[in-house]
């Protein structure tokens, strides 16, 4: 298991309150941040997930574990969310199994939960970067094995419409479907990213990190280009409208979001102790923060007739939910943690309770889920 890195936490948890930040009304709130945001938080979640990845564990151990830490809690969701549709409200089972049986799919738009479509993806996306190390690896040259590296990104953005939408005729019937199953058509786009960040561990950049200056230029950088380039990346929808463009916000967007949480970790002690413990839950956060956001912003809306305060309660909620069910059903249960595919902890002692504990790791490998 790979040692755990303070400002990587605090960067999964800045991260994560980007995705819930960036969901729901925001666009209509804020839309030059959301344009921001949009820019590099998808591709910032696949470099940190690359980050710990090892290939030293032999290959069917290694899907075995992904399975665990990924596709178990997602169709532990997937099932638990029309359970409770048919127990607690009027969806019958016919139409709880359609559901159901789309949401195998594992494409965004066939999902209710659109967020849980990162789940399965980040699954074939460790796949793919477990086989890509086994077959690329072998070169010793870094720089060749970028110069790979960015060919992929570049074919991945010349066909990354092929299949969105395509025609199936499975028995006589034809079928229009968007994206192939697991996203497996972004797999050279997502992979790119978080091949990205495994390349990017061995070369010790937390001084570069640490430097104010390199702070201030990358995100200079990554505000001044998306106010001037109007290029937008929507993974989810398939949208990367540069090749050139896209790919610099994004890095801009992810070498600045290491450089803060550098910051954070080393000048605010109190600061990086939250985003660390956000970092940590980011799974959960992940699953259920769109339902709990979506539900108390329509509920505060109807109450205030203020869009962006009923938005920025609800985006508490959004957070402060999924913390509240960690705590209270998730942290400490052996069922709940394995379902959700990762490690009960011990009940804290009074002297624990006074400050964050790590948790265990959400996935295997040290590979955490940055959107784990």
């Amino acid at each position: 298991m790979s040692k755990r890195i303070n400002y990587i936490d605090v960067a999964r948890g800045i991260g994560i309150l980007l995705v819930v930040m960036g969901h729901n009304d925001f666009a209509a709130v804020a839309p030059f941040m959301h344009k921001l945001i949009y820019s590099f938080h998808m591709p910032l979640f696949f470099f940190l997930s690359g980050y710990f990845l090892s290939t030293a564990t032999p290959f069917w151990t290694f899907v075995k574990k992904r399975f665990n830490g990924l596709l178990k809690p997602y169709f532990f969701t997937i099932f638990m969310i029309y359970f409770f549709s048919i127990s607690f409200e009027k969806m019958n089972f016919a139409n709880a199994i359609t559901r159901i049986v789309k949401a195998m799919y594992g494409t965004g738009l066939y999902i209710d939960w659109v967020q849980l479509w990162f789940l399965p993806h980040l699954f074939v996306v460790s796949i793919y970067a477990y086989l890509f190390y086994k077959v690329v690896g072998r070169i010793d040259s870094r720089w060749v094995r970028w110069a790979i590296l960015l060919l992929t990104l570049f074919i991945a953005t010349l066909t990354l419409k092929n299949f969105f939408p395509f025609p199936l005729n499975v028995f006589g019937k034809s079928y229009k479907l968007l994206g192939l199953p697991y996203s497996l058509d972004l797999v050279l786009l997502s992979g790119f990213f978080f091949i990205l960040g495994s390349e990017t561990r061995p070369l010790n950049m937390e001084k570069l990190y640490g430097n104010v200056f390199f702070l201030l230029i990358t995100g200079a950088a990554l505000v001044l280009m998306n106010l001037f380039l109007s290029p937008v990346i929507d993974l989810n929808t398939r949208v990367y409208d540069s090749f050139v463009v896209s790919t610099l916000e994004a890095v801009a967007g992810i070498l600045f979001i290491m450089a803060l949480s550098r910051q954070v970790d080393l000048h605010v002690a109190w600061l990086s102790t939250f985003f660390q413990y956000i970092g940590r839950i980011t799974l959960l956060i992940l699953i259920l923060h769109g339902p709990i956001q979506d539900f108390w912003g329509q509920k505060l809306l109807a109450v205030t007739h203020n869009l962006t305060l009923s938005y920025w309660l609800a985006f508490v909620m959004g957070v402060a939910g999924p913390v509240l069910l960690y705590e209270l059903f998730v942290r400490s249960n052996p069922v709940a943690s394995f379902w959700l595919g990762r490690e009960s902890e011990p009940p804290r002692s009074k002297a624990q309770k006074t400050e964050v504990q790590p948790a265990p790791s959400e996935a295997a490998e040290g590979e955490k889920v940055s959107v784990n």
